[in-house]
């Protein structure tokens, strides 16, 4: 690594613009999501940078130019490419037409059509050469992005949350790809929320906490620190001693720290009237009372508008029928302590059942037949069409408590059983499940590995009315892969990583 600089980032504070239309007018931020956030970029370096999904999203925006930080700088004279995959799963363009675009900005004409051809006789992109971006899995549109950034000749890289989109397999092939722009000496900014890429792949680690810098050093120092700042949280056993803890950070984002750390609004006597207009409010303002002037003047000449409009409701969607024989059903327990012989389930434990539940469910368990009723276990067929959702638009209807911690949790699935019941604090385990003391987790077991999660849920009434529910009890397929299910009655979440 060359002690040259690709980009400076200087003192980068950003603030929201507030929902409300009144606070917009009165220019009032609402949420302060960057603060004073100030490194360098040196070519050949990878800089790993850790934060919540939100703060990094704005972290990219204001580094890549599409957004104007409040307050700071950055100063580059690099070309840069930023590839998130969030920004392209409604994409509607065909991936040759995608592909077409990058390239053109990035490249010459004629390299650009010779990369152009070269790519096309790859199997994805063959595969996948008309297909509208918007209807590929995200694993797909991860794979075509980092394909792109092999190619183009961006000087800075930036990746935002692109590891957790990866299979095994996929996540050997991303280290390399970004070791080999590593020794052609292209800066690499690797934007995640998760640390294990970054402790793998990066050489520089940066760590915001609630928008801040909390650590800016060598990888192995900053990821000890984090653990440790993890370990002690996961171990905190009340919501009082939750309230307390990081209560200096969370001061320094409040509304009094925002304004102390130099936002500050300028006082009448430092501006004239003329300053304190906004040419685009005054027009905006115009047009709305345009608009409801003429919203009057149709309700007094008494006209009516009809219209009709396509409904969901009525609509059937009809599965193939398969062979009962070749596929497998399961339930979730929807009580606590459920009595299957000798075997008691805690509460979201995963059985299988037979396939026939018309009065009540058979319970399959190590060779034998339990009945169960049809108020105790909820449903489960993986192969059935359930509503789709990201887990994070699903993050607000859980607890706040889990989702400021929820990266830190949700990477212990899929891993080994005794990771979890060597590295918590437990109240409770046994073979099939662990509840983490003094925070509300509980993981299950299945066959020595860490098969699922519950946590709470919240603001059930909400989530019903933003994705159109009616049932009782709610399972979301994840377009990351996996399912949450939702125990509306005992306001609990299963969360399913595959």
């Amino acid at each position: 690594m060359h002690d040259i600089i690709l980009l400076r980032a200087r003192d980068l504070t950003y603030a929201k613009e507030p929902v409300k239309f009144k606070d917009r007018m009165l220019s009032r931020a609402e949420g302060l999501m960057l603060k004073d956030v100030t490194f360098h970029l040196y070519k050949g370096e990878v800089l790993g940078i850790l934060s919540d999904y939100k703060s990094l999203y704005y972290l990219k925006e204001v580094v890549s130019g599409t957004l104007d930080a409040t307050k700071g700088k950055v100063k580059t004279r690099s070309s840069i490419l930023s590839l998130d995959v969030m920004d392209h799963v409604h994409h509607r363009h065909p991936v040759n037409i995608f592909v077409s675009e990058l390239l053109d900005e990035y490249m010459r004409p004629d390299a650009a059509l010779r990369v152009m051809e070269e790519l096309k006789e790859q199997p994805l992109f063959r595969k996948r050469w008309t297909t509208p971006l918007r209807d590929l899995p995200r694993r797909e549109i991860a794979l075509i992005l980092i394909e792109m950034s092999k190619v183009t000749d961006a000087d800075i890289i930036i990746y935002c949350n692109m590891y957790r989109h990866l299979s095994g397999r996929d996540k050997e092939m991303f280290r390399g790809t970004v070791n080999n722009l590593e020794r052609s000496e292209r800066g690499i900014l690797l934007l995640e929320s998760d640390i294990e890429p970054i402790s793998i792949l990066a050489n520089y680690f940066l760590w915001l906490s609630y928008g801040q810098i909390r650590y800016d050093g060598s990888v192995k120092k900053g990821v000890d620190t984090y653990n440790e700042y993890m370990r002690k949280k996961s171990q905190l056993k009340s919501v009082d001693e939750e309230a307390l803890f990081d209560l200096e950070w969370k001061q320094n984002v409040s509304e009094y720290a925002r304004y102390k750390h130099s936002l500050k609004r300028l006082s009448r006597k430092q501006t004239g009237i003329i300053d304190g207009l906004n040419i685009r409010k005054i027009i905006l303002s115009v047009v709305l009372l345009f608009m409801m002037l003429m919203s009057s003047f149709v309700i007094f000449m008494d006209i009516s508008f009809t219209g009709e409009a396509n409904s969901n409701e009525d609509q059937t969607v009809t599965v193939p029928e398969e062979e009962e024989n070749a596929r497998t059903y399961y339930a979730i327990t929807a009580e606590d302590d459920m009595e299957f012989g000798s075997r008691v389930l805690s509460h979201m434990s995963l059985v299988e059942v037979d396939s026939d539940h018309q009065d009540g469910y058979t319970v399959l368990m190590g060779g034998a037949e339990y009945e169960a009723g049809e108020d105790s276990l909820i449903y489960f067929n993986p192969a059935s069409l359930y509503p789709e959702a990201a887990f994070e638009s699903l993050l607000p209807y859980t607890s706040d408590r889990f989702v400021e911690s929820y990266q830190f949790y949700t990477r212990y699935v899929g891993r080994k059983a005794e990771e979890v019941t060597d590295g918590f604090s437990l109240s409770s385990s046994d073979e099939r499940h662990a509840t983490v003391s003094g925070f509300p987790v509980t993981y299950h077991f299945r066959n020595g590995y860490v098969f699922s999660m519950t946590m709470p849920a919240s603001d059930i009434d909400g989530l019903r009315e933003e994705y159109g529910l009616k049932s009782e009890d709610v399972i979301f397929r994840l377009q990351d892969g996996g399912f949450m299910i939702l125990d509306a009655s005992n306001e609990t979440w299963l969360y399913i990583d595959q």
